[in-house]
Order: C-alpha cells, then structure tokens, then sequence
C-alpha cells in the first residue's frame, strides 16, 4: 500500500542520512590524524624548510620539497615569443 511505501522511504533516507554522517566524520577523523602527524617532527630530523619549517632527515627530500615552495613559470607558447 502507499502507507507502506511512504514508511520505506522514509526509513532509506534515514538510513542513508544516516551513513553519509558517518562517512563524513570518518573522513574528518582521518584527515585531522593525517594532519596531526604531519605536524609532528620526526626523530632524527635535522633540515628544516625555511619557507614552512618542516623538517628533513635527508637532503634529497629537502630538495625534493623545496620545489613545492617555487612559483611555476608561465609558458608562452613559441608563436606568441617575439623574436
């Protein structure tokens, strides 16, 4: 009967109201873990960034970061070069 349905739809969206807050919170847990991590230094960490103060076990990946911090360039295309 359409008293039924109307009670089964009903329960579907709350059901799934339901699920989306949950898999909202999850996400917003493992983000702010993945951020709180970031923030903490490594042992052993000796270089830091002077542009965000991260810090570096090795060289390689100092440099590797820096590269993050420099502004890209624009392109001009070779047919609006002037020569």
């Amino acid at each position: 009967s359409a008293l039924d349905r109307e009670r089964w739809r009903s329960t579907v969206h709350k059901g799934a109201n339901t699920c989306e807050t949950n898999r909202i919170a999850a996400a917003e847990d493992r983000r702010l873990a993945r951020k709180n991590r970031a923030n903490n230094p490594v042992a052993g960490a000796t270089i830091p960034c002077p542009h965000c103060q991260r810090l570096f076990r090795a060289q390689i990946g100092f440099t590797s970061h820096l590269r993050t911090h420099k502004k890209k360039k624009k392109q001009v295309p070779l047919m609006f070069q002037q020569l």
